[in-house]
């Protein structure tokens, strides 16, 4: 088999090992963008279920509605499907897989050859290497798998990730986001089955794409997925010591690993022809005709699944804005550790990080501890302030934030949350905004002078 790329730069090229946040992070962001609904304006990053490993792979998903492609989210397994293939190679459907269902890549029922997929992905590698400004140290491993092989290799460990989704449920109940009875575990499992179209495993170094040929939308999740295998080969995403944070660390990583493979995906997309980029869309289209059940997904889920892909683009401009790949390339040692740094990429280029706030006490035995962060907080807030720059001026001052979940003796769920601005006329302003949210919710706010505020809601 030929080489899938360039010659590969040298093991000494490799730059220095990362370095990691002065704390472990608690949980890994959730799976790729899915199909958000045009009513879906805001986006904020799933803060708590970060605290979930979503298995060592980095999930490309779909978001069909605005085009988003591929998406990543770390987590904890040895998938034997991998381990046992022998790396680098690149593979094809069997008949078998292949046949069990369709996808919209899959609509015509011939395979592609291995050396036509072999062409694709050394085609493909050329363009990300330009485009990234760093060169493939070792051939990537490829496969194209059927739909049914790939919702087998999707789903192996989802078991794993119950706790971390039942953590999910209690915040997005207490806060108001989700109804009441929301089973977030059924969900998710059927956001995952319905949007990931891809993925790359940053432990055994595979990457698997869903489909039979190679259509433009399947080359497009290539090089989105080809860019997480480059980074990887370079700075190494396979990061266990980022496994279940309880801060927004693993939201920053997402930010940062999620924006660039975007940006270079978008950048492939525009260099094709305008009817293969037709085409790729109408593949999209084809998605979102074949699961219109997306569309009743609780709407919170949908918008948090995506805001690593809104707003990580934005944070890897401006860091090439500040410093060219000198300065994105150094991100990766030294990672975004929140979401406001995510949002606002002049904070974390200036080194402003989070204010640290102690855990807020509890009426009854703490069932899990994490932070809300300024994403969320934004969600929360546009229930009830319904001007954006009523909800830039309440959040902008953020500074962190600390919550706690219980379940009360009426069974009840609730959660309490500390937090403090950057300064205390900006903790003023964070508590007038929350305690108009919390009027609407039966929430009591606690406000003491000189320290940090609090709110606590129970549904």
């Amino acid at each position: 088999m030929p080489p899938l790329g360039p010659p590969y730069a040298a093991p000494s090229d490799r730059p220095p090992p990362p370095t990691y946040p002065p704390a472990p992070p608690e949980q890994w962001p959730s799976p790729p963008p899915l199909l958000p609904t045009p009513a879906l304006v805001a986006t904020s990053p799933r803060r708590w279920s970060e605290a979930r490993r979503r298995q060592v792979l980095l999930w490309g998903a779909i978001a069909v509605v605005i085009g988003v492609i591929a998406g990543v989210a770390v987590a904890n397994s040895t998938n034997d499907d991998f381990a046992a293939a022998a790396p680098p190679v690149l593979t094809t459907p069997s008949s078998e897989s292949s046949s069990e269902g369709s996808t919209a890549s899959e609509s015509t029922t011939s395979t592609t050859e291995p050396q036509d997929l072999n062409r694709v992905v050394l085609d493909i590698e050329k363009f990300v290497e330009r485009e990234r400004g760093l060169t493939f140290k070792q051939p990537v491993a490829v496969r194209l798998a059927g739909e049914g092989e790939f919702q087998r290799l999707l789903l192996t460990d989802f078991d794993k990730e119950l706790p971390a989704l039942r953590e999910e449920q209690q915040v997005l109940t207490a806060v108001g986001l989700i109804p009441l009875g929301t089973d977030v575990v059924r969900e998710e499992r059927s956001l995952l089955s319905i949007g990931v179209v891809g993925f790359y495993d940053p432990e055994t170094k595979q990457l698997v794409v869903r489909g039979s040929t190679i259509t433009p939308y399947v080359r497009e999740v290539l090089a989105h997925e080809l860019t997480h295998a480059l980074d990887d080969q370079w700075f190494d995403l396979n990061r266990p010591q980022l496994d279940n944070p309880d801060d927004e660390s693993g939201f920053g990583f997402l930010g940062l690993i999620e924006g660039n493979a975007r940006r270079i995906e978008n950048a492939y997309l525009s260099s094709l022809p305008r009817v293969e980029q037709e085409e790729a869309a109408a593949e999209e289209a084809e998605l979102v005709a074949q699961h219109p059940e997306v569309f009743r997904l609780p709407p919170i889920l949908l918008t948090l699944a995506q805001a690593p892909y809104d707003h990580g683009p934005a944070f890897v401009q401006a860091l090439l804005d500040a410093g060219g790949q000198t300065s994105l390339d150094a991100a990766f040692s030294s990672l975004p550790v929140t979401s406001e740094q995510i949002l606002d990429p002049n904070r974390f280029l200036a080194g402003e990080g989070p204010v640290v706030v102690p855990d807020p006490p509890t009426d009854a035995p703490a069932a899990n501890v994490g932070v809300l962060g300024e994403l969320l907080l934004r969600e929360m807030l546009f229930e009830s302030l319904t001007s954006g720059s009523e909800i830039d001026s309440a959040i902008t001052g953020w500074g962190g934030d600390r919550y706690v979940t219980w379940t009360d003796a009426a069974g009840k769920t609730c959660l309490r949350d500390s937090f403090i601005g950057d300064s205390p006329a900006d903790t003023q302003e964070v508590v007038r905004a929350i305690t108009q949210w919390a009027s609407d919710h039966d929430g009591v706010v606690d406000a003491p002078a000189g320290g940090p505020a609090s709110f606590t809601v129970c549904a």
